[in-house]
């Protein structure tokens, strides 16, 4: 506003000097023209029109100043608001730039510990294949080991039927007592009967979970397709548990015929047994190899069991740590 001003008082100090040189100008032609009065009245008012005109015309020409100088300090003010919208839009680019690297940073932190924790969970299955494999094969044995025992016991069997025809009348006392014995191994048998019953539903609801562990892997199959080369060895790893646990599945229900065979074993030996008490010894002894052999499995089985929870909590870990690592923003 002070340029304004200064301005308008130059446009004021030009017209009035304008006027000034008009005037004298004007009074030396009345004193060199005193000769003819009509010819200096037409003078004057010539040069009173050309005051005018000029007036009229500078009025004209500081007007547009004035307009140009307003237009000036408006491109001045929109410039300076350009540049404070120019600076604020550097700092937040900055800013942007600063947490897109930590982004950065961060992501490739995850993925790495990811990636360690992948090759730690392989080692780990890889060892727990090896221990079952391992029990597996220890079963196997103890299984060839209890048939050549049964081969045995059915020959001392058959020995001691021959002899117990020359010794029916002196052990028909005994006998009676051993009734009251073997209606308690009836108990225990029946006990047995409905322990193993309790053990096959056990095992359905273990072959359901091994079905249901199944469907879950192949869900996360699914998920850690994204992945690609990363989660192969993984996967692997998890084909060969698939194979493991069936494989284990197998050697149950071969278990399972095996008590069947013993059951009926057990029944055949217990008629005989009716007539001779060392023969009530040796089913009892062979009992509680079953009930060994049972509580045996049944560890197994928890343990496979405990195993196959830890597998599907640490897959379950695995895919929460993927799904964070692809919902980060790159």
């Amino acid at each position: 506003m002070s340029l304004l001003w200064h301005f308008v008082l130059i446009f004021i100090v030009r017209v009035a000097t304008q006027g000034g040189l008009d005037s004298q100008a004007t009074d030396a032609k009345e004193i060199s023209s005193s000769e003819s009065t009509e010819l200096q009245k037409g003078r004057k008012v010539e040069a009173t029109e050309t005051k005018r005109k000029n007036a009229k015309r500078t009025f004209k020409s500081e007007k547009e100043f004035l307009e140009f100088t307003l237009k000036y300090q408006q491109v001045l003010t929109e410039r300076d608001s350009a540049i404070v919208v120019r600076d604020k839009l550097e700092s937040l680019c900055r800013e942007l730039q600063r947490q897109n690297k930590m982004l950065m940073d961060e992501c490739k932190r995850v993925s790495t510990e990811g990636q360690n924790l992948r090759l730690d969970l392989s080692t780990k299955f890889q060892d727990a294949i090896k221990d079952v494999s391992n029990r597996l094969e220890e079963q196997k044995e103890e299984s060839l080991t209890q048939l050549k025992e049964n081969e045995m016991l059915r020959k001392k069997l058959k020995e001691f039927a021959d002899q117990y025809a020359i010794s029916e009348q002196q052990n028909a006392q005994k006998l009676k007592q051993k009734t009251l014995e073997l209606q308690i191994a009836d108990l225990k048998i029946k006990q047995h009967e409905e322990k193993l019953v309790q053990e096959q539903s056990q095992m359905k609801i273990y072959a359901e979970q091994v079905s249901q562990l199944l469907a879950t892997e192949k869900n996360l199959r699914l998920q850690l397709t994204a992945d690609g080369e990363k989660f192969q060895q993984f996967q692997e790893a998890l084909v060969k548990s698939n194979e493991v646990f069936e494989t284990f599945k197998q050697e149950i229900d071969k278990m399972a015929k095996s008590i069947k065979e013993l059951k009926k074993e057990n029944t055949f030996l217990k008629s005989k047994c009716e007539k001779s008490d060392v023969m009530l010894i040796e089913l009892v002894e062979e009992r509680e190899k079953l009930k060994k052999q049972l509580d045996k499995t049944k560890n197994q089985k928890e343990k496979l069991e405990s195993l196959c929870r830890s597998l599907q909590a640490e897959r379950k870990q695995n895919t929460t740590e993927s799904n964070s690592c692809d919902s980060v923003p790159t």
